[in-house]
């Protein structure tokens, strides 16, 4: 069972504020609006030596038509059977709900593995109001406040004193493959595809994903952490609040990543955010994949639709691009054979003889322009890191360098180097 620890209950009962408690980290979307998390939340605890992998669930309405609510309610469905801690988490603020019932009967078949949990209990007053939850039908129950971290303490030792091993299996090792894009062109079917499973809710509605979720996950020998992020509208198209804070988290993960799927809905071509968010992962250096999502709808052919996304997105020249139908499956492992040719190149790294070798062939081909009648000069060059690959340029006048030449010169260097799927960041610096 791994240690698995799941948080269950009704929306707005503060699942997600005791998930941050207990990690003590801020991972979840935490907002006082009903229905913010919806897919799983995953992350390790761990409490007095012993760990833990703890599951904030989205916010469970038990007899509802909605069609995220209802897909919500598999996932926690699924989460339970997998479960071995429940913390069944309800508010003692408001005080026992008809809901809260209801998701209790659900719970009942799992009774031994069951921990009430009445948040918000932020005074003795609450404290002892939320006493009416035993009614509920379950032996323990823990008053706590994630708020102030009132409580939290004697619930986690009940935690692990029910769990059997001390440590578990989580590694966020691997290449951190983040999928962005605009809202509802697939991002998250294309990682159920990939994992085989239901793993992230999938619906019509723009909007579904809030949280950033990361997923460990192996193919063929090879360790990724697929990372699934909100959909990013135009900016002058976000208001303040729990959007708002999603986008920021997507901005995030492009930061962490190592490779970028950008997603785009081919049935509706490239589109100005699509653009957009291009530019984003090209200021970053970050290594991408254009994935090429829903092509079954594209009115292109394949090679139409290649010479497009090459002409819009033309600052990505060294970006794959994979044709995909998430709903199908179809192309979904192309991303992941692209995503290992990026990494490939964007980790590579070069001896400081080869870099001199292939600089001084770009200019050999073309120097740089004159600076105010003088001559720029290169006296050195050398490769500083990778994820990017970094060059640095030693040189006589680092601001006499034109931008129409640096591309020219970063664009040589990369084929030089055999850089080919990875962008290249070229440093100059003035000698001394």
């Amino acid at each position: 069972m791994n240690n698995r620890v799941v948080l269950i209950g009704r929306p707005n009962v503060g699942k997600s504020s005791l998930f941050n408690r207990i990690i003590g980290q801020r991972r979840s979307v935490v907002e006082d609006v009903p229905g913010i998390t919806r897919d799983s939340v995953e992350a390790k605890g761990e409490w007095k030596g012993k760990e833990f992998l703890l599951v904030d669930t989205g916010g469970m309405v038990p007899d509802t038509e909605d069609e995220i609510f209802s897909k919500i309610r598999e996932t926690v469905k699924r989460e339970v059977d997998r479960a071995d801690v429940i913390l069944f988490v309800v508010s003692a603020r408001e005080g026992l709900t008809p809901l809260d019932s209801a998701i209790a009967r659900l719970l009942y078949p799992y009774r031994d593995k069951v921990l009430v949990v009445a948040n918000k209990a932020d005074s003795r007053r609450e404290e002892d109001a939320a006493l009416e939850f035993f009614s509920l039908g379950f032996e323990k129950l823990f008053p706590v406040s994630a708020v102030h971290g009132r409580g939290v303490g004697e619930l986690l030792d009940e935690v692990v004193s029910r769990l059997k091993e001390d440590r578990v299996e989580l590694s966020y090792e691997g290449v951190h493959l983040t999928f962005v894009g605009r809202p509802n062109v697939g991002k998250s079917s294309l990682i159920n595809a990939l994992l085989k499973e239901e793993r992230v809710i999938v619906s019509p509605v723009a909007g579904t994903t809030r949280d950033t979720l990361e997923i460990p996950f192996s193919w063929e020998g090879n360790d990724f952490v697929l990372v699934d992020t909100p959909g990013v509208r135009r900016p002058a198209r976000v208001e303040f609040g729990v959007e708002f804070f999603s986008v920021n988290r997507t901005l995030r993960a492009v930061e962490r990543s190592d490779v970028v799927c950008l997603v785009i809905d081919l049935s509706e071509g490239v589109t100005r955010q699509d653009k957009r968010l291009a530019g984003l992962i090209e200021r970053r250096y970050r290594g991408c994949v254009v994935v090429a999502n829903k092509a079954d709808l594209s009115p292109l052919s394949e090679d139409g639709a290649l010479n497009l996304i090459r002409k819009e997105l033309f600052f990505l020249d060294f970006a794959p691009v994979v044709f995909t139908v998430a709903t199908e499956g179809k192309g979904v492992e192309d991303i992941l054979r692209s995503t290992l040719l990026v990494y490939r190149d964007y980790t590579r790294q070069h001896k400081t003889s080869f870099v001199n070798r292939a600089v001084q062939r770009v200019l050999r081909e073309k120097p740089p322009p004159r600076y105010r009648g003088r001559e720029v000069k290169v006296y050195y060059a050398f490769q500083e890191g990778i994820k990017p690959p970094t060059v640095v340029v030693i040189t006589n006048h680092p601001e006499g360098w034109k931008e129409s030449y640096v591309r020219f010169f970063v664009r040589r260097l990369r084929s030089l180097l055999r850089i080919e799927h990875s962008p290249l960041r070229l440093v100059l610096r003035e000698r001394g």
